[in-house]
């Protein structure tokens, strides 16, 4: 018995110091998924342009969707910008960090990683039937919620314009989006409260560019949060990790007009480019 103790004491610290290992190892993955974000930085100027759009945005009583249909707004997903990617792979290049690409068509993401702007949260994509539904391209003001407040008698091309507007996309998880469907900001705000403000300033420039309105229990729900919401810091900037920022409400031109969607640059630059969440203090 007096032999077996140092076999059973030695066999008993190798089994600790590998669970310690697993856990020094496994810890901070762990808490890059869970961890709490702080709040998303919004600019100044961004913060006035949506102050001063809100109360511009027309007051409308909802349409009904009994007669919506998503293919009003075209083929989800199209090239509108005809540089050979389609708009879902154009976001998330943008917006991952660590991408590796199809080796056979360089546009198409395989892999990444997204820091969630709704949660907070570390997101692992990776592309296939059963995984690429992981990270989804949420409509920050829904294709729904636009056709009910103004888009219903838009021409084909502004309509899918619209839908593939990188101002009015975001990735996000998968489920979060689906917890979300047509919402607008009286009835769904994102879990993390660190990017409401930048979330309802997001859809009142949206809706202003577009001549979308808003029903009055919307409007006084932007109202109350914009009323709470602080500027960013000069030069401080937020992001998805990828360097993408949404400093909402960058050059917005008229889309209204039925012009060409800018191109994916021009697009990004307003959610901002160099930035990172981390120069927040994550």
């Amino acid at each position: 018995m007096r032999e077996r103790q140092p076999v059973r004491r030695l066999t008993t610290a190798v089994v600790l110091g590998a669970l310690l290992l697993a856990v020094a190892l496994l810890l901070p993955q762990w808490w890059q998924h869970v961890r709490a974000a702080p709040p998303w930085p919004v600019p100044a100027a961004s913060l006035e342009r949506a102050r001063a759009a809100l109360p511009r945005l027309p007051v409308v009583a909802p349409r009904g969707l009994a007669d919506y249909d998503r293919e009003f707004f075209g083929r989800p997903w199209a090239d509108v910008d005809g540089n050979g990617c389609d708009t879902r792979n154009d976001v998330l290049r943008a917006w991952l960090r660590d991408t590796r690409l199809d080796p056979v068509a360089d546009c198409v993401v395989v892999t990444g990683q997204l820091t969630d702007p709704y949660t907070g949260h570390l997101v692992e994509f990776r592309r296939g039937p059963q995984t690429s539904a992981a990270v989804q391209i949420d409509h920050v003001v829904a294709l729904a919620d636009a056709w009910r407040k103004g888009a219903a008698e838009w021409p084909a091309d502004l309509a899918l314009q619209f839908a593939n507007d990188p101002a009015n996309l975001i990735p996000v998880d998968g489920q979060v989006n689906q917890d979300k469907q047509a919402d607008d900001a009286a009835s769904w705000l994102p879990p993390d409260a660190g990017f409401h403000c930048a979330y309802v300033v997001q859809q009142v420039l949206v809706k202003d560019a577009y001549g979308l309105g808003v029903s009055a229990e919307e409007l006084g729900a932007i109202g109350e949060v914009l009323s709470g919401c602080d500027a960013a810091e000069p030069g401080i900037t937020g992001g998805s990790g990828a360097g993408v920022d949404p400093a909402i409400g960058g050059n917005f031109r008229d889309r209204r007009q039925g012009r060409r969607p800018s191109d994916p640059e021009a697009c990004l630059r307003w959610h901002g480019t160099g930035g990172s969440r981390s120069a927040a203090g994550r």
